[in-house]
């Protein structure tokens, strides 16, 4: 996105360093997009199949800032969407050079196993991005990115990652303020990730591992540990990008219930991208998450039943005209979410403007 402005911002000298005179830099980008979204859904995603208006928009703004002080480059980031229900992220860092980077993440993803999710390449957005399936079980166990303190630093050509998370479940909390919620699960995770581009020209291999200590579970005493391991890699040679993701998660908690509690989710995911020209990009992407003794599956909730395998593909494309994108994913789902049965089939097209 491109830079709208840029302001000096010599008027925050008292809040970061009292005696010494302080410039910092703030930039403002952003985004406008209409979409059109065509649903169609079975089983107990039947009413996907709703009609109505297909078509919406929405705003996003970026700012971000940064400024040196006695210890290092100090930068801020918020993003804020205007979507017909505001989401707003943002992040605090602060750069200390050959000791890396140390920050406070209210929802941005940057540090940890956050950051890696999904990491295949693709023309448009995830494969799984607006579906009913979204990505809430693709690694569980990882702290997720709300309320986080985060550290990031390349060593001999390895970037390290990391992330913690004080009270998994709780959400974020406001300034001089507090998230707890009684019914919600309590508990802290600390996870992260190595990466590597240096070994062959192209290629990107990171391994990540993410642990959550369960303290109390809503409507039981009983200690729970969340355990994911992650792994993938992506090699980019010419106009095409492919790439392979497998991350599996014990102990599944999920919600306040403990009714998920000791089931497992296991991974796999696959991409491959194509530059036709410098406008043009497509891409095709399969996600499966075999939900090991699903308690959401068809035949029941108990433990020891069947397990499901929820299966995605999408095809996706991007064409770019200066500052304007026009963007167009069309996704099959099949089991989502581990329920047997549940399909879901979506198509979206998008315009978005940059500035």
């Amino acid at each position: 996105m491109k830079k709208l402005t840029k302001i000096g911002v010599s008027a925050l000298a008292g809040s970061l360093v009292a005696s010494t005179a302080y410039a910092g830099d703030l930039s403002v980008s952003g985004t406008w997009e209409v979409t059109g979204e065509y649903t169609s859904g079975s089983g107990g995603l039947a009413a996907e199949s709703n009609t109505g208006n297909p078509f919406g928009s929405k705003g996003n703004l970026a700012f971000s800032g940064s400024g040196e002080t006695d210890f290092g480059t100090a930068s801020f980031f918020l993003f804020t969407s205007d979507a017909q229900g505001a989401v707003t992220s943002h992040a605090v860092s602060l750069d200390m050079g050959d000791m890396g980077t140390v920050a406070f993440d209210q929802g941005t993803g940057g540090y940890g196993l956050g950051s890696q999710d999904d990491k295949m390449p693709t023309a448009y957005e995830e494969v799984w991005n607006g579906t009913s399936a979204s990505n809430a079980d693709l690694m569980d166990g990882g702290a997720g990115s709300a309320g986080v303190f985060g550290y990031k630093n390349d060593i001999m050509g390895n970037t390290i990652t990391l992330e913690y998370d004080p009270a998994v479940g709780n959400g974020d909390a406001g300034d001089g303020g507090k998230s707890f919620t009684d019914a919600a699960y309590d508990g802290s995770n600390l996870n992260g990730s190595i990466i590597n581009s240096s070994l062959v020209d192209g290629l990107t291999v990171s391994v990540g591992y993410g642990e959550t200590s369960w303290d109390r579970e809503s409507g039981t005493t009983t200690p729970t540990e969340t355990e994911t391991v992650s792994a993938y890699a992506t090699y980019a040679f010419g106009p095409v990008s492919v790439g392979y993701q497998a991350n599996y998660t014990s102990g599944t908690v999920t919600g306040t219930s403990n009714a998920a509690s000791g089931f497992a989710n296991d991974v796999e995911i696959v991409g491959i991208a194509f530059n036709v020209n410098d406008n043009l990009s497509i891409s095709y992407a399969d996600y499966e998450n075999t939900y090991k003794k699903s308690a959401s599956a068809a035949t029941g909730a108990s433990a020891g039943q069947a397990d499901v395998t929820q299966d995605m593909d999408g095809f996706q494309l991007a064409y770019s005209m200066g500052g304007a994108s026009f963007r167009v994913s069309d996704v099959s789902v099949d089991n989502s979410g581990g329920t047997a049965g549940a399909s879901e089939d979506r198509t979206e097209v998008s315009l978005l403007m940059a500035f």
